[in-house]
């Protein structure tokens, strides 16, 4: 009697390793491309006519872009809660540092900023990938929409882990969603525009990607 059970039991393990070894090899590999298509979080453009985009995908189909005065980003810094950022020079002349005080967060999650040393009024800023809870969190790595009073179009804000940031201004909302390895925006009454990454992301973060007619060079942030 001991003979057969150990022989069923024997028999039982031998169809359940066959059981998961069948279904490891039906599971579907993951198409890297459509990951990317499907990527959120902030990310540069790079077009072939030289010009740069900066662009926010968030995880609710929202999407925000605009344009980067060339490809070098300024830095930041935070010393005890005090944020101040060095924007990169232009050809003209040297920018100086310029230090920030954040209002108290609204109910609407957003608030107030203005610069050390100019007048005016203030312009309104609120945090797109994360919620904030605290002072820390208003001046913390992460992607940022301002209005100003003077423009018409609101800034993106993009500051990363490693001190860098980044400023679009005009910046135009819209939404994206993505189908396999193609994904699609779409910007106010324009048409929607599809595209799909090329190659696989590489060491640095960056990517290739057709975008309409235009071979486009991504960069995630």
């Amino acid at each position: 009697m001991k003979k057969y059970i150990l022989v069923a039991s024997v028999s039982f393990a031998m169809l359940a390793a066959c059981a998961e070894s069948a279904e490891e090899e039906a599971a579907p590999e993951a198409d890297p491309l459509a990951e990317l298509a499907a990527g959120t979080g902030p990310y540069m453009v790079a077009n072939p006519d030289g010009t740069f985009a900066l662009s926010y995908s968030g995880v609710d189909g929202s999407e925000y872009t605009g344009m980067l005065d060339g490809n070098t980003p300024g830095a930041y810094t935070v010393t005890d809660g005090k944020f101040c950022v060095d924007p990169p020079d232009s050809e003209e002349e040297v920018t100086p540092v310029l230090c920030l005080t954040m209002g108290e967060v609204g109910e609407d999650g957003s608030w107030s900023v203005s610069v050390d040393g100019r007048e005016g009024e203030p312009a309104t800023m609120r945090r797109l990938d994360a919620a904030v809870t605290s002072p820390a969190d208003q001046v913390a790595a992460g992607s940022y929409l301002v209005d100003t009073p003077d423009e018409e179009a609101p800034m993106l804000v993009v500051w990363t882990d490693d001190g860098l940031s980044y400023v679009a201004r005009g910046v135009q909302s819209g939404t994206w969603r993505a189908e396999g390895s193609q994904r699609c925006s779409t910007y106010g009454d324009e048409p929607e525009t599809c595209g799909e990454p090329t190659s696989e992301i590489g060491e640095d973060g960056s990517f290739t990607a057709q975008d309409g007619d235009n071979a486009i060079t991504v960069t995630m942030l």
